[in-house]
């Protein structure tokens, strides 16, 4: 070989071992980069190989679970993650889906762990894998403590039942004063229609006959007057009252009204009883009395239909 060829290898030489220096720096650059940010992440961080060896951990992690990378590199995770029994068969289900293509995709993690007070604690993981000439070398797990989270969604389902049951015994509440409210509306409207017929045949019965037995004696004009006031006012006090009431009605008595009122809104003679507090027999005497005042005796004619076609 000549000099001059022998320089030129050399010069080729000096230039490959520039370029291998040049690469070897942007590496070292890149290393540099990669363990600050693995060093100084808010997350842990765990670089697990294929067989479960741990490769390296951040201090996110020593800080976590309390033990150093001396301590834990080299070690099976099983060794060192302190997690729940439970939680093992979820993690360990996790990770060969992964590992043997069952999960085409990584998804996030969720699972239980003691931390190094001896606390339970939630962690969701984002793992990664790691591939070298398409073979999977290992998985590079991201994780974070959600305990505060998982205890505020614990919290906001606590409350959410509370209000739904909270909810339900209010709505239970309100159907019960709403049945009670209507239970005293009908019972109200039971003791208006009483007064009413009360009214009526107070005044149809100890008032009316002896407005007529006056206006046939020999009255003054100022009698007169007085009575045909007298009987005006009468008109007019008992006018509202008498709207909707048949006359056919005044010939009853307030308990045969109000009996007549209960079979007209379809009561049998049993439910009659038990609202008015009067036995059945007695319902039956008033029922044959309004039979006979209302012309009915002896006519096959629907007692509850005809007091209906009166109003």
């Amino acid at each position: 070989m000549s000099e001059k060829e022998l320089l030129k290898q050399i010069e080729a030489l000096k230039r490959e071992v520039a370029a291998l220096s040049k690469a070897n720096e942007r590496l070292r650059e890149s290393e540099e980069k990669f363990r600050t940010i693995f060093d100084n992440a808010n997350d842990e961080i765990a670089y697990v190989g294929a067989d479960g060896t741990i490769i390296d951990i951040n201090p996110k992690v020593e800080q976590l679970f309390g033990h150093t990378r001396e301590q834990t590199i080299g070690k099976k995770i099983y060794e060192f993650l302190p997690l729940l029994p439970e939680e093992w068969q979820k993690l360990i289900g996790y990770t060969r889906d992964v590992l043997t293509g069952k999960s085409s995709k990584t998804k996030k993690w969720e699972f239980q762990a003691i931390d190094r007070n001896g606390e339970k604690i939630y962690l969701e993981a984002n793992p990664q894998l790691l591939k070298r000439s398409g073979k999977i070398v290992g998985i590079f797990a991201i994780f974070r403590d959600i305990s505060q989270r998982k205890h505020e969604e614990e919290l906001l389902l606590k409350t959410t039942e509370q209000l739904d049951k909270l909810l339900q015994e209010r709505t239970s509440d309100m159907k019960e004063l709403d049945t009670a409210l209507k239970v005293m509306l009908k019972r109200i409207e039971g003791v208006k229609t009483e007064i009413r017929d009360q009214i009526i045949f107070n005044v149809t019965e100890f008032v009316l006959p002896y407005v007529e037995k006056l206006k046939k004696t020999s009255l003054s004009d100022v009698q007169s007057t007085y009575l045909d006031s007298l009987e005006k006012n009468l008109n007019d006090i008992t006018a509202p009252i008498l709207r909707g009431v048949s006359a056919k009605y005044l010939k009853l008595t307030p308990s045969e009204i109000q009996v007549a009122n209960l079979i007209k809104q379809g009561k049998n003679t049993k439910e009659i009883a038990g609202t008015l507090f009067m036995s059945p027999r007695t319902i039956e005497t008033h029922r044959y009395s309004i039979r006979k005042k209302l012309g009915l005796k002896g006519k096959k004619l629907n007692l509850r239909t005809y007091l209906a076609s009166l109003e």
